[in-house]
């Protein structure tokens, strides 16, 4: 089932980096476009399209190291602490929240067993607090309160 939930994630930071890759063109498009020849020395239309297509290239290339991390993780079934690859449910009085730790990509919501599933990285807030730890450890002020790990797989 991780594998499932991998090449989901995998697939949304593609479909984010085929739109990336398609708004970097066009913006490096503008910078060139004859509209855009600068009509006095404070007109800066054509530098402003050229900084944002270098962000947007930038960005494109930080996804594309993602998608990279993610498919070279490896994927251990029932892992004793929680560590890169792992599903970490945490509990509270009153709901169970389902992360899945990941290198990269995180923050993104998938379903997984009907619940939402978020991935998280060691680098977030909530992956810095579920990195390492064993079912049953109980886990204070995390972004989400008092939590207890109740499941790893």
């Amino acid at each position: 089932m991780k594998h499932k939930l991998i090449e989901q994630v995998i697939a949304k930071l593609e479909s984010d980096l085929a739109g990336l890759k398609k708004a970097a063109a066009e913006t490096h498009a503008i910078t060139s476009h004859d509209e855009n020849k600068q009509e006095g020395k404070y007109d800066t239309r054509s530098i402003e399209a050229s900084y944002l297509a270098d962000a947007q290239t930038s960005q494109a290339l930080t996804i594309q190291e993602s998608i990279l991390k993610i498919r070279n993780i490896t994927l251990i079934d029932e892992p004793e602490t929680a560590i890169l690859g792992s599903i970490v449910i945490l509990s509270s009085d009153h709901q169970d929240h389902q992360f899945l730790l990941l290198p990269a990509g995180g923050g993104i919501t998938l379903e997984y067993e009907n619940q939402p599933l978020t991935t998280v990285t060691p680098d977030s807030p909530i992956g810095k607090s579920i990195i390492a730890t064993s079912i049953a450890e109980q886990i204070p002020n995390t972004p989400i309160g008092n939590v207890f790990v109740s499941e790893i797989y």
